[in-house]
């Protein structure tokens, strides 16, 4: 039986090109580095970000859906199981998947457990591949140890963002954060903007910037928090899933850095990468904790066709995906908040702990990927 990595290192460059094709992108652009950028198609869209990196093969959606294998790819464009992506894939490959010069009896046994193994996305984890940017730490040495009021004001303590190595740039009055990979490299600073001006141009987080070299590096490739809470995590089990990090910090400071068992995506999308980082801890429990990303009031049949009803589909179908990640691995749960408990846009822990205490009591396990799909046919 091929395996689904065995199936990807099978599908060359042009496979991908053909395929996508017919699938219903237009034909690729290339970058410098000869990498792909094809249209959108993952989600009906028809702009090119839709970039293929041939070295890793894997897909990169900038507007939508985020990192993708191909078997996410085909499953997103054309509506299928993990099943029914590799069955086409080795069908176009010209691979019989049950050819076996054993007896009937069994012959039946190992069909049966393949397709046991088909109704799984085992994918294989390529965590040791990716070479993420390592940075001098020392870097960190000319900002200084301050921490913003508003901050402070929400809950969160000095100590756990003295832990974290959270520093503030007077010069362009930014709080500094660093991100380390697993193993306590530094690969990237990120900067929150405290400027107005700079915000209201969407520049409220982004990479830091120093004498012309950019801290930067592929999010999708990390989890925030993971290197100083991975030995929490493995003892627990469990781990929670926040956007941004000062929902990390804040779980840090409610019930104590040793207790802390939260990491940061950086938004709504989950890599694959991400999620055999996990996998790898033997996590059990997963708990996803995103924004409120939607307007309890802009749910009805009155408000359909308005762009806060779309916002809550795209909400439902980006856990959607997260939840074909996990669901056959680990318990999944997910905190939603059908009530003023938290404002829109905020983090189920952003109100206070006891607030966040009554969303967690309240999250949905998710059994069954319907419950989910029945939430976007609303």
């Amino acid at each position: 039986m091929v395996t689904s990595e065995e199936l990807l290192e099978k599908i060359s460059v042009e496979d991908i090109v053909t395929i996508l094709i017919e699938m219903g992108s237009k034909e690729p652009q290339k970058d410098s580095t000869g990498n792909l950028y094809f249209t959108t198609v993952c989600h009906g869209g028809d702009s090119h970000k839709l970039h293929f990196f041939i070295e890793d093969k894997f897909f990169m959606c900038y507007t939508n859906c985020g990192s993708m294998s191909l078997f996410d790819v085909l499953m997103s464009i054309k509506d299928w199981t993990f099943k029914e992506a590799f069955y086409y894939l080795a069908h176009y490959k010209g691979i019989n998947l049950f050819q076996r010069k054993v007896g009937v009896h069994k012959q039946n046994h190992e069909i049966k457990n393949e397709l046991d193994f088909l109704n799984k996305h085992l994918y294989i984890s390529k965590s040791n591949k990716i070479k993420l940017p390592v940075y001098n730490d020392n870097v960190l040495n000319i900002f200084d140890k301050y921490y913003p009021n508003t901050w402070l004001n929400e809950g969160i303590t000095e100590e756990v963002l003295n832990y974290y190595n959270v520093r503030f740039y007077f010069n362009q009055l930014k709080a500094v954060i660093p991100h380390y990979d697993i193993h306590g490299c530094l690969v990237g600073i990120k900067s929150r903007n405290f400027l107005q001006q700079e915000i209201d141009m969407g520049k409220k987080y982004v990479p830091i910037t120093i004498q012309k070299l950019t801290y930067k590096y592929p999010v999708q490739f990390n989890l925030y928090g993971l290197y100083q809470n991975q030995e929490i995590i493995k003892k627990q089990k469990t781990v929670i899933i926040f956007e941004s990090e000062k929902s990390v910090y804040k779980y840090s400071s409610y019930y104590g850095q040793e207790n802390n068992i939260a990491v940061a995506v950086q938004g709504m999308n989950i890599s694959l990468y991400q999620r055999d980082l996990l996998i790898d801890m033997k996590v059990e429990n997963v708990i996803i904790a995103f924004d409120k990303q939607y307007i309890v009031e802009c749910l009805d049949d009155e408000h359909k066709n308005t762009e806060e009803f779309k916002e809550y589909i795209m909400y439902c179908k980006k856990l959607l995906k997260v939840a074909k990640l996990f669901i056959n691995y680990c318990n999944l749960s997910i905190i939603l908040c059908w009530d003023g408990s938290i404002k829109y846009k905020d983090s189920p822990i952003d109100c206070g702990k006891e607030v966040f205490e009554k969303l967690y009591s309240e999250r949905y396990l998710i059994e069954n990927l319907k419950e989910i799909e029945e939430l976007i046919e609303v």
